[in-house]
């Protein structure tokens, strides 16, 4: 019953969160527009009225979009740089956000306070991106030692004995073991958040040495309470491209519509990323695993009706885990 009860616990703990929610939603917002404002200025500057796009809005066209590039592309290579600059913020922006996000989390009542949401949030910054920085380098790291080999089996096999068929299957198998793994990565990285932030700790090292063990000890739990989750943005994607097929931005009032249903699965998308949070959270305080670091946690969890880890009948030591 661990899994259906922080599944359930972390949602309603998002939807009493709605206004925290908005407020990152807000700075994301601004933070798109940044890029986006300037973008649409240039853009309209050098291309003035032209009507060349307008057959993409149907369909994408690969003659179509050539020839804008070849007419205007100076302009929009010249905003690339600043388009990656903007998605190094956003990162750094999901960083900064978590410590406010587990503040609230923890908090029995869910009180939303900007000015202690944004404190926290500044407290754990440095702490969160070396955490972010580590794991990055922990996927990029997977990504070689999953798709390097492959690529040497295809590269020495590709003109004897490779089919069609056969990039297929290598190519599907390379990128399923990939994404087990990315997300198990993304699941250890959650609980070390979680436990660096109930221990106040600076050691993110430890944290993740942590999480890797606790996370490993409840595989099936952690992994299925991330993977059900994890359907519900995978389902809204779906409805948000039917959405966009079955309307069409072909118009004005149409590109508008659809404006307003992406800012509405953003907002939704922020609420999911509360909603991961709050159910580990509550996961992990069912299972009654929390780390000692010799002093007892700033917070009690805020579940407080979470059963003792049962080991052959019995109660399981909380013993702290060497490093």
């Amino acid at each position: 019953m661990k899994i259906p009860k922080a599944y359930f616990t972390g949602f309603n703990s998002a939807a009493k969160l709605k206004k925290m929610v908005t407020v990152i939603y807000a700075v994301i917002l601004l933070l798109a527009l940044v890029i986006a404002v300037p973008f649409h200025s240039a853009l309209l500057n050098q291309a003035g009225n032209t009507m060349e796009l307008q057959p993409l809005l149907k369909q994408f066209n690969f003659t179509v979009y050539a020839d804008f590039m070849n007419s205007y592309g100076k302009i929009v290579k010249a905003l690339i740089p600043a388009a990656i600059w903007m998605g190094m913020f956003y990162f750094l922006f999901t960083v900064f956000f978590t410590g406010g996000i587990l503040n609230i989390l923890k908090d029995e009542n869910h009180k939303f306070s900007a000015v202690n949401f944004f404190s926290e949030c500044g407290k754990y910054f440095f702490r969160y991106l070396r955490m972010g920085i580590y794991l990055l380098i922990v996927q990029i790291l997977i990504g070689v030692i999953v798709f390097l080999p492959l690529s040497l089996i295809i590269a020495s096999n590709y003109e004897t004995t490779l089919n069609e068929a056969s990039l297929f299957y290598i190519s599907v198998t390379g990128g399923i073991i990939y994404l087990l793994l990315f997300i198990l990565v993304l699941i250890i990285g959650d609980y070390a958040k979680i436990i660096l932030y109930d221990n106040d700790s600076k050691k993110v090292i430890k944290s993740i040495y942590t999480a890797f063990k606790f996370t490993f000890r409840h595989l099936f739990g952690t992994y299925l309470l991330y993977i059900l989750i994890l359907a519900v943005p995978v389902l809204l994607f779906a409805v948000y491209f039917w959405l966009d097929s079955a309307l069409g931005m072909v118009s004005g009032f149409t590109i508008f519509i659809m404006f307003l249903i992406q800012q509405v699965f953003i907002w939704l998308r922020v609420l999911v990323k509360v909603w991961f949070l709050g159910s580990e959270l509550t996961f992990y305080g069912l299972i009654n695993v929390i780390v000692k670091t010799g002093h007892p946690s700033r917070h009690d969890l805020a579940v407080t009706d979470a059963p003792s880890l049962q080991i052959n009948g019995e109660e399981a030591e909380e013993n702290p885990l060497p490093i």
